[in-house]
């Protein structure tokens, strides 16, 4: 008796289908799995065997030989319980064969017989795509989730048994679990962050704004308490709605690493590691496994008090901020990870954190702020767009201060910009100028700019963006002079300058 089915196995962020074929060979009840299964499958036999005793099937006299194919890749993961337990009915007798063979199933089973939601569900059930599946079988709470990554019809079980009776009877007696046709718009909550909590600040609220419309990553500078933290996690609550692609694309990496997701994410990611954390935690780790900045994909990725990250993990984001995706290599093979965040970093402007504030004086000596400043590399400081130096606001000021717009009013126009930006992708000097107009007199700013600091071409085309964004922002057809200088006024100070 020989039995097909299908599943898949997670390689970054990604799935790779897998056949499963399981025969009854010469012997005496013995389960022998080959295709380089990890222990956690290899385990899997004493799972399968006691939820089949509970179906009421006993497993086969015989010898049973499990292949997994394609041999050469790695499997790894609990999702092949349910698959290789239905296979196992299949050469059993209880369920024909036939049924199995355009399955694609996935699913950890207790030894009860129930079934139990895996990770990286959405990635599992788009690997169908690239497969003879016609439907899948697959825990019950990502039955939704599935359905729309996959494209097919899709039946959540909770049981194996429910599993074995669906494939006895037919799906007619069973509908399949409808599809997620759109992005759950989540209600503001009370104690979510607003933009018209800042006060005294319009500067740091129209930095933000900026940012926003334009995707241009931000750093904020200035001594502790001023808000650079209250600021940052402003930003997301200013960036539009997800779109269903991206809504999809965000729920398949972090379903990699909660289980427990059933349903699309409405929000956009906003993740702010310790500056203790590891390369691996910020990066991702050898095994293809996200790490912060791959979860921030899509959302905002905040780094307070930048300069106490370690060297290698700083310097290692500057590609993968040019790039959008990070390659993690392993020994035979390398796996792209999606990270097109937003990055919002936070500094104080020397070590003890007062250099110029108007009140307290600073202890630090010219060779401390020099180490300090040290830190940040000219080639990191570069992949920030706008650099705020933020100040104290006087407590007469606060009191007084007219409340910046609600993030709701701040997020439409963010919207309207983008929708004259048209995508939101960087673009070089040619693009830049062949879409939006330079005038004379901002062109000439440019042209000063550039002289008096001798900066690189990246470091104009990063000007261009802001003053771009910057006009969309003021629907304005062209670059006129206001927008350059502002834009300007965005880049590092003498302090913070590239060395």
């Amino acid at each position: 008796m020989h039995a097909r089915i299908l599943s898949a196995t997670l390689r970054g962020i990604d799935a790779v289908p897998v056949e499963i074929e399981i025969e009854l060979v010469s012997g005496y009840g013995r389960t022998t799995m080959i295709g380089l299964p990890d222990n956690v499958i290899r385990e899997s036999k004493e799972r399968v065997r006691s939820a089949l005793a509970r179906c009421g099937l006993e497993p086969p006299k015989e010898s049973c030989l499990v292949n997994l194919a394609p041999a050469h890749t790695p499997k790894s993961g609990p999702a092949f319980d349910l698959p290789i337990a239905l296979g196992l009915a299949a050469v059993c007798g209880a369920v024909a064969p036939a049924a199995l063979d355009a399955t694609l199933a996935f699913g950890e089973l207790r030894l009860d017989g129930s079934v139990r939601p895996v990770a990286a569900s959405v990635a599992l059930a788009a690997s169908s795509r690239h497969t003879r599946a016609r439907r899948l079988l697959v825990p019950r709470p990502h039955a939704r989730l599935a359905a729309t990554a996959a494209g097919l019809p899709c039946y959540g079980v909770d049981t194996l048994a429910e599993a074995l009776r669906l494939l006895r009877d037919g799906e007619a007696r069973v509908p399949p679990a409808a599809p997620l046709a759109e992005v759950p718009q989540l209600a503001r909550g009370a104690n979510e962050p607003d933009l018209s909590d800042l006060r005294g600040a319009p500067l740091a609220a129209r930095a933000l704004l900026v940012a926003a419309a334009g995707a241009h990553n931000l750093l904020l500078v200035g001594p502790p308490g001023v808000g650079k933290s209250m600021l940052a996690r402003r930003l997301p609550g200013l960036l539009p709605p997800l779109a269903l692609d991206e809504a999809l694309e965000v729920t398949r990496i972090h379903s990699i690493v909660d289980p427990g997701i059933e349903g699309l994410l409405g929000r956009r990611p906003f993740r702010a590691p310790h500056h203790s954390s590891s390369g691996a935690a910020i990066l991702g780790g050898s095994q293809g496994r996200p790490g912060e900045l791959s979860l921030a994909h899509r959302g905002v990725l905040f780094l307070d008090e930048l300069p106490e990250f370690a060297r290698n993990v700083l310097e290692a984001l500057r590609q993968p901020l040019e790039d959008g995706q990070l390659l993690v290599g392993r020994a035979q093979q390398s796996t792209a990870l999606p990270c097109r965040a937003q990055v919002v970093a936070a500094m104080n402007p020397c070590p003890c954190g007062y250099r110029g504030h108007p009140k307290r004086a600073c202890s630090c000596t010219p060779a401390a702020r020099a180490r300090y400043a040290a830190r940040i590399s000219g080639p990191l400081l570069e992949r920030f767009d706008l650099v705020l130096r933020m100040h104290p606001v006087a407590p007469d000021a606060l009191v007084g201060a007219t409340a910046s717009s609600s993030s709701a009013a701040a997020r439409e126009q963010v919207s309207a910009a983008r929708a004259r930006l048209g995508a939101i992708a960087p673009l070089e000097l040619e693009e830049l100028l062949a879409r939006q107009r330079l005038e004379p007199d901002a062109q000439e700013l440019l042209e000063a700019f550039g002289e008096r600091l001798g900066s690189g071409a990246r470091t104009i085309v990063r000007t261009l963006r802001v003053a771009r964004t910057i006009a969309a922002l003021e629907a304005s057809e062209s670059i006129d002079a206001a927008a350059m200088a502002e834009a300007l006024s965005y880049r590092p100070t003498e302090e913070l300058a590239p060395r």
